[in-house]
């Protein structure tokens, strides 16, 4: 099955299974004594969304709040090495779409982007299957600030510090960004325009 083929699939899979887990098992309606299950069920939902949406880094007053995923990737030497492989695969796209985890999915995307014209078609369509869902804008924005702040193409680490090395790769990767936002907004139904288009 082609890579293309192999991803639709699994994002096909990944929608329904999203859907699917949103709607209670007695039904559509819920009943005024929801079950724990369904409660539960819902916070996983709640959790999985909230974390497409979090900032990596926030500044609040005099306070700094990291995410998690920021704290894993500046503490853990082997999750970097996942995070930023020396080449990027359709292979672990799908392995992360498969497991619902979306962030590390729209990484490797917008680092497949910048590889050929090919790519970038597949990638494009990618989003804008999710956009029907999500805000990509600020989930893509989100995702590429909290993978790109510790990315070693662009930087090393130094006592504990991330340093910024090569500043030109950062411009490249943040323009890719800016295309593929350019794109789904391009692409993107507008609003009273027929979706079945």
């Amino acid at each position: 099955m082609k890579f293309s083929r192999k991803i639709a699939f699994c994002i096909s899979a990944s929608l329904v299974m999203v859907f699917l887990s949103m709607v209670p098992k007695n039904g559509l309606a819920q009943s005024p004594n929801q079950s724990a299950e369904s409660i539960s069920q819902d916070s996983v939902i709640l959790a999985w969304l909230e974390n497409l949406n979090e900032e990596s880094v926030s500044i609040t007053g005099d306070s700094v709040k990291v995410s998690a995923e920021t704290t894993r990737l500046l503490t853990d030497e082997s999750y970097r090495v996942l995070m930023y492989p020396k080449t990027y695969s359709w292979e672990m796209v799908v392995q992360f779409i498969q497991k619902q985890d979306l962030k590390k999915a729209f990484w490797f995307l917008m680092n497949l982007y910048q590889v050929n014209d090919k790519n970038k078609d597949v990638v494009v369509k990618t989003l804008l299957t999710y956009d029907k869902l999500f805000k990509m804008d600020k989930v893509l924005v989100n995702t590429f600030y909290a993978y790109v702040l510790t990315d070693p193409e662009i930087g090393s680490f130094t006592d504990g510090h991330f340093n910024v090395t090569t500043p030109h790769v950062m411009e490249k990767k943040l323009n890719a960004l800016k295309e593929i936002l350019f794109y789904i907004d391009k692409y993107r139904p507008k609003d009273g325009e027929d979706k079945a288009k």
